[in-house]
This record gives C-alpha cells, sequence and structure tokens, in this order.
C-alpha cells in the first residue's frame, strides 16, 4: 500500500500487539490518538486553513517537536452530524502526549489564534488505539492522502472482546488470501467523548477511493458473507462514516 497507509500503521500500531499471544490484554498497550471536528468560519476555507498549519509545522519543527503525526480528513459519506474539517493527531506514546500537551499549552498561544481565526472546533476527544491489521507492504511512495471509514460498535450481551480480536484474526487471513488490501483499528474512548452508547471505534483504511472501491467490489462479491458468519454474532456496528485523509505531519523517525 502507499506510503502513507504504512506510516499511519506505525504510528497508530501499539508496542504490543493485540494478537501477540494468549493472554492477548495483558500485552497489549495504546497508541494515544486525538481528534477535533471543526467547521470553517465565515469568510475561511481550506487556503487560510493551510496557512496556520505551515506556521504550526514551522514552529513545531524549530521546537524539536517530533513525536507527532497529523492528518486532515474531510467527509464524503456521512450522516446529520456533519463537520467540515477534522483533525487527526497521533503521539508517539503517553508521555510524548503530557509532554507535548504541556508545551503546547505553554507555546501554542498564537498559532492556536491562528487556528481559532480559520476554525470552530465543536469536539476534541481522545482515544486510545490498537492497530487489529496491518497494511501490505508496498513500495508505492506516490502521495500522503489516504481513505478512512469509522463505525461505532458494541460488544453483544455475553460475548468478550477477546472473542472478537481472535474472529477478526481469523477474518484477516482469509482477506489477505483473497485480496482485500484493508488496514484496521479499534479506538477505545478515553476523554472528551459526548457519545457514550458505544464501546470502540471500528476503522478501516485504504490507500484511496480507487481501492477502498476494489475492496467494496470484493465484499459484494460474496466475501461479505465471510465476514458476517465470523463477525456479526459477537459485535453490533453502526453504519461507517467515509473520510478521504490528508497528511500534514509525520512523525519523526525514532534514534
Amino acid at each position: 500500500m502507499k506510503k502513507v497507509l504504512l506510516i499511519l500503521t506505525s504510528v497508530l500500531l501499539p508496542v504490543g500487539s493485540v494478537y501477540a499471544d494468549s493472554h492477548e490484554m495483558e500485552k497489549t498497550s495504546f497508541t494515544p490518538v486525538e481528534t477535533f471536528t471543526c467547521d470553517y468560519n465565515d469568510g475561511k476555507g481550506p487556503a487560510d486553513l493551510d496557512k496556520v498549519i505551515k506556521s504550526w509545522n514551522d514552529m513545531m519543527d524549530k521546537e524539536g517537536q517530533g513525536d507527532y503525526f497529523a492528518a486532515l480528513i474531510t467527509p464524503v459519506y456521512y450522516g446529520e452530524h456533519m463537520f467540515d474539517v477534522g483533525w487527526l493527531g497521533v503521539w508517539r506514546d503517553g508521555n510524548a502526549m503530557g509532554s507535548g500537551t504541556d508545551w503546547w499549552l505553554s507555546n501554542g498561544g498564537k498559532v492556536a489564534e491562528g487556528f481559532a481565526d480559520v476554525l470552530t472546533c465543536k469536539s476534541h476527544t481522545n482515544f486510545a488505539s490498537q492497530n487489529i491489521r496491518k497494511a501490505p507492504p508496498n513500495d508505492d511512495e506516490s502521495d500522503m492522502d489516504f481513505v478512512l471509514s469509522f463505525r461505532n460498535c458494541s460488544m453483544k450481551e455475553g460475548k468478550e472482546y477477546s472473542e472478537f480480536t481472535a474472529a477478526h484474526k481469523e477474518w484477516s487471513a482469509y482477506a489477505d488470501e483473497h485480496g482485500i488490501a484493508e488496514a484496521n483499528w479499534i479506538w477505545w474512548p478515553v476523554s472528551g467523548e459526548a457519545n457514550n452508547d458505544y464501546d470502540f471505534k471500528f476503522l478501516t483504511g485504504s490507500d484511496d477511493h480507487t481501492a477502498a472501491g476494489a475492496n467494496w467490489q470484493l465484499y459484494s462479491e460474496g466475501h461479505f458473507m465471510k465476514s458476517n458468519e465470523l463477525l456479526e454474532d459477537l459485535v453490533d456496528c453502526d453504519i461507517s462514516r467515509v473520510y478521504s485523509g490528508r497528511t500534514i505531519r509525520v512523525m519523526a523517525e525514532e534514534e
């Protein structure tokens, strides 16, 4: 898959794999994620936001803030709770989240004013991310765009999360065998989530809409039945929302 989806998989990959062994939850660690959902202020648009992002990136580089990944997402398929643009930020770990937040609150005032001049944000939420299916390897580094879909999911009564991860591991092997090329994450809500009627968000990542459409076609040709066979008795999920993503900052490589 394209470089950006591999990067996204990497930065959202916990230190311990959710499939490491039979003691999944004991071994699993999490990657901290933040999201903002925002609308453009009157008379403002993407070009204005890009100017502020450049100032922000310049400041982050100057101050050595390399432990943070960021992307913008814009709605493609959505329901009534639509927003103009979303911010997806990922820290290397909880320590980077804490120190980075302190640094931003102490030093980001001027750039924060620039963001506030362009955007009004109606939510700021913190999640704990688990990568449960990696992006297949590919040498294509042609762009930094991607597609993400989100679904809110809850375990069915009497079912355990370990059953879901085992079933999803089986599904991933099947999907690999049949050319369904996508990555998956679980996001557990931690702070700032107003909607508390679900257990976790289930994310699917694709290179682009062409790749997402190819996967859609494979599902429609009958592969959805295998997914249903493995998962529908374990978890309830709502209808997916789909977003185009654009990377605006890549996390520095660890030395």
